[in-house]
């Protein structure tokens, strides 16, 4: 074999090289832009994160509320049948009807309660819905993180196979000087 082949075939691998360095470092770059979007995405779901976390919270502390609020509730049918009782008492007179308090605001009383009732069970329900969405935010959170590293050790790879091409580019380009010193010696 002549000089010149091997000139060419040298020639061969350089070319190549450079097409698979030029086509790892596209490749990086991809890359690089796929885990910026993936970063960015994380920190929206971490902020989302906080943001139900937060809720939850104060939708735990409205419902560790109810308690006080139906104490309060008895409390003041309590005082309403003692203030009936008295004013029953002082209002009774023959030629007045006596009038009973409880009777009164009984509805009232009643639509209260009904709306307390109802109040704290759509807070219950919230509070499930959001405590939800953090499980499934946490789940998101994970899977995005693993992507990242996926992407990360994807980035790596390619490094290392465009730094393998360059070696290879090097070694081309050595023998192309040694062959063509050689083609040139034998003009």
């Amino acid at each position: 074999m002549d000089n010149e082949y091997y000139y060419n075939q040298a020639r061969s691998r350089y070319n190549n090289a450079c097409s698979e360095i030029n086509n790892c470092e596209n490749r990086v770059n991809e890359l690089i832009g796929e885990k910026n979007e993936a970063i960015d995405y994380l920190n929206s779901l971490n902020a989302d994160l906080v943001r139900h976390r937060d809720a939850s919270e104060d939708l735990a502390n409205v419902i560790a509320q109810e308690t006080d609020l139906t104490s309060s509730l008895n409390s003041v049918s309590t005082n309403m049948d003692e203030a009936s009782t008295s004013f029953t008492q002082m209002a009774d007179a023959p030629d007045s009807s006596s009038v009973n308090i409880n009777d009164v605001f009984s509805d009232e009383m009643t639509t209260t309660r009904n709306t307390l009732t109802e109040a704290m069970s759509t807070f219950r329900t919230k509070k499930s819905a959001v405590d939800t969405r953090i499980t499934e935010l946490e789940a998101e959170i994970r899977a995005t993180e693993t992507r990242i590293s996926d992407i990360e050790q994807a980035i790596r790879i390619t490094r290392a196979n465009a730094d393998a091409w360059r070696s290879t580019k090097s070694s081309a380009s050595m023998d192309m000087e040694y062959y063509r010193r050689r083609m040139d010696a034998e003009d």
